[in-house]
């Protein structure tokens, strides 16, 4: 069984709302502006590298249904069979 993580979500996000009101208190307009997007940036940028990965990772038996890929492992290894 999976240990379950507690998350404290409200405390977590004043934190971070606390440190980016830091970094920003003696911003102008137009860098803070520059700073959300630079960070929007750089977050669909670390998806988009998580997704290739995945993609990278899965790209062998992506194809196939469980079914088939069962199948596939059946052939290559007879012992699986239940």
């Amino acid at each position: 069984m999976e240990e379950k993580t507690e998350i404290q979500a409200v405390e977590l996000v004043r934190k971070i709302r606390d440190r980016q009101a830091e970094l920003l208190a003696d911003k102008s307009r137009p860098e803070i502006i520059a700073f959300f997007t630079q960070a929007g940036e750089a977050a669909w940028e670390e998806a988009r590298r998580r997704r290739e990965a995945m993609t990278d990772v899965n790209a062998a038996g992506s194809h196939m249904s469980r079914e088939e890929k069962r199948i596939q492992d059946e052939k290559e290894d007879p012992e699986i069979r239940e």
